[in-house]
């Protein structure tokens, strides 16, 4: 069965917004793996990045799952990574939004820079996976820089409106993660993944895992505010004196 990996990126957006420590990454880490996530994934590495120094040290200790680390790259990144020693890196763009890349890396453009952060964290023994859309001279050539594997872009899938486009864009999917298997790399699927697009991406016999962002966190905001009413209420009745 393909692994779920859920991506905390946007849990810290609402923690910045509340100028606090909730919601806590590390508690959400907790909760997501023991409902089932098979990953826990973040990203780090740019000034823009919702998490401190702190919390990636406290996920790295709770977290049992796949722990993930995304990104750009650069060394400061790498140095993170190398004290942190996740159980895997994904090399990402630097977005161009605060919360997530919209596109893959042009791994033949960027071969010097991935060259060198891939070096180094093969020699400290830690897994790498390149972010990259879903064409095959950008797979060959994550698979040429010496990736263990990619993470195939599902943006421009998912965010399809037109029907036709999302089948083509579809088709490419499983195109590329066909040939990325075939090439030895391991395949895992994300970007700008939904509900309703979740099943079709995990359905992709050669994807591994799904990392989603924005709709877990989205989703379990709706889900959890009825529960969450209630237990306001209730603190608010108890202290109720009058």
């Amino acid at each position: 069965m393909t692994q779920l990996f859920v991506e905390l990126d946007h849990l810290g957006a609402l923690r910045r917004a509340g100028g606090g420590r909730d919601p806590d990454p590390a508690r959400c880490a907790v909760l997501a793996e023991l409902a089932g996530a098979s990953g826990i994934s973040v990203t780090g590495g740019r000034g823009e990045a919702p998490w401190q120094e702190r919390d990636f040290r406290i996920l790295r200790e709770v977290v049992h799952a796949v722990f993930t680390i995304n990104l750009p790259p650069q060394e400061e990144g790498v140095k993170l990574a190398l004290q942190l020693r996740p159980d895997l890196v994904t090399l990402i763009p630097e977005p161009r939004e605060p919360y997530g890349p919209e596109r893959g890396l042009d791994v033949e453009d960027r071969r010097p820079e991935l060259a060198a952060c891939i070096d180094l964290l093969k020699q400290g023994k830690i897994p790498v996976t390149l972010l990259v859309d879903p064409l095959l001279p950008q797979i060959k050539a994550a698979q040429r820089m010496g990736a263990g594997g990619i993470r195939l872009h599902t943006g421009r899938f998912c965010w399809a409106a037109d029907g036709a486009i999302r089948a083509a864009e579809y088709e490419a999917l499983v195109n590329a993660a066909k040939a990325a298997q075939r090439l030895g790399l391991v395949v895992h699927a994300g970007g700008g993944v939904t509900l309703q697009t979740v099943g079709l991406v995990a359905a992709i016999p050669e994807v591994d895992a799904v990392v989603v962002g924005h709709a877990f966190v989205a989703r379990a905001v709706m889900t959890g505010a009825a529960e969450t009413v209630g237990e306001l209420l209730r603190r608010m009745r108890e202290a109720d004196v009058r």
